[in-house]
């Protein structure tokens, strides 16, 4: 009797190790197509709720690098364990300092840029503000936004303006990301 109670507990341990988490059955599923666009370094997704949440990182065959942040929710369509995922790059640091340079490089040619400074608002926008000072040694403070151009794209409509005026949207392309 002993010896049915090892074999049968040997059994369902096997049998736990050989299915794969659901966690681990996102990662090779994002791994699987993200490896159509160059080498996936990692991927890691973690249950959080219903939902899954988690980072990739990637290698363009060009050799850029990025971050994407990754999250997967329940496709109640498809049944037990389908998740509907997506994967866009990650406003990171790169992403930061690649904006706040292509800024730089535009607003440099109506006035000389004093400071200029961008932070991360959430997965799809920037804010922030450049101090401009005109020939006349006057300094302005204009207030920035960068908001991605598409959902999961790399590049981002960004503006600067004083204060409560508009200012006309430019595109600019910070670091790939993908």
């Amino acid at each position: 009797m002993k010896r049915n109670a090892i074999v049968l507990g040997c059994a369902f341990a096997v049998a736990g190790c050989s299915m794969a988490s659901e966690e681990d059955r996102m990662e090779n599923a994002i791994r699987a197509e993200l490896s159509k666009t160059g080498t996936v370094k990692q991927v890691e997704m973690t249950k959080e709720g219903a939902n899954l949440t988690g980072f990739a990182e990637v290698r363009t065959a060009d050799g850029s690098e990025g971050r994407l942040n990754c999250t997967a929710t329940p496709d109640t369509a498809k049944g037990s364990g389908a998740y509907n995922w997506r994967c866009q790059p990650a406003i990171d640091q790169r992403v930061i300092d690649s904006m706040k340079n292509t800024i730089r490089q535009s607003l440099a040619q109506q006035a000389e840029v004093t400071a200029i400074e961008l932070a991360r608002q959430d997965d799809s926008r920037m804010t922030g503000h450049a101090i401009l000072r005109g020939p006349d040694g006057e300094e302005v403070r204009t207030e920035c936004t960068a908001t991605r151009a598409s959902e999961g794209a790399a590049t981002f409509n960004w503006q600067c303006a004083p204060a409560g005026e508009a200012a006309p949207a430019e595109a600019a392309e910070a670091a790939p990301a993908e």
